[in-house]
């Protein structure tokens, strides 16, 4: 997770040196910062990590069925008024998912002195968190009626996903975005937001709180 700080201390300092202002065509450019909660991306399903079933598999152990496939994915963005209606963000995010674990019996050791374990005796363990799954997305938003107290926007984009495990092994592959529907109830600089989104970022709910400056 080290990328984080550094994207972090990126959205603090580009938002911190840009002041909303008007420019002749009646053009608006604000930044903003957005930390948002969803449920959990459909992509982590084709992202199994298997450092995560290696390590149990040492210890006599696997993984089971999902615990809850609605736990929550989180995401940072930076959110760029480049026109009027017009948006841009880039949102880094963070997903995972729990996993019931078994735990098999030992039966005795092999040459090396390593235990045996016997597949058709395994009892609950409890649960294991997966290891993250990152991604990086850029979205554009068309602002259906920008300035009023409720701003309604859609849009789509891109992101890449990424196993936090396997960055330098080429597990990064694209991962489309659509946002049909989206609303900002906004403030002068706090505001919240929530939306219908299908992609890297979140599945199907997504929401949070925003800060303009």
């Amino acid at each position: 997770m080290r990328l984080f700080p550094l994207v972090v201390a990126f959205l603090l300092g580009a938002s911190l040196s840009a002041r909303a202002q008007e420019i002749p065509d009646n053009a608006q450019r604000i930044w903003s910062i957005e930390l948002g909660t969803g449920i959990v991306p459909f992509h982590t399903f084709f992202t199994p990590s298997q450092v995560t079933k290696e390590e149990l598999a040492q210890q006599g152990q696997a993984v089971g069925e999902i615990v809850s496939p609605y736990y929550p994915a989180f995401n940072l963005s930076g959110d760029y008024r480049f026109r009027r209606w017009t948006d841009f963000r880039f949102t880094v995010g963070a997903s995972w998912r729990y996993y019931e674990v078994t735990q098999y019996s030992v039966f005795g050791t092999t040459p090396d002195g390593k235990p045996r374990y016997n597949l058709k005796n395994g009892s609950p363990a409890g649960v294991r968190n997966t290891d993250p799954t990152l991604s990086f997305t850029l979205q554009c938003f068309h602002v259906w009626n920008p300035g009023k107290p409720v701003e309604l926007y859609s849009g789509g984009g891109l992101g890449l996903v990424i196993d936090y495990h396997r960055i330098l092994t080429g597990s990064i592959f694209p991962f489309p975005d659509a946002t049909p529907i989206g609303a900002r109830f906004a403030g002068n600089h706090l505001y919240g937001f929530l939306e219908l989104t299908f992609g890297p970022i979140a599945s199907l709910i997504h929401g949070g709180l925003g800060w303009r400056f």
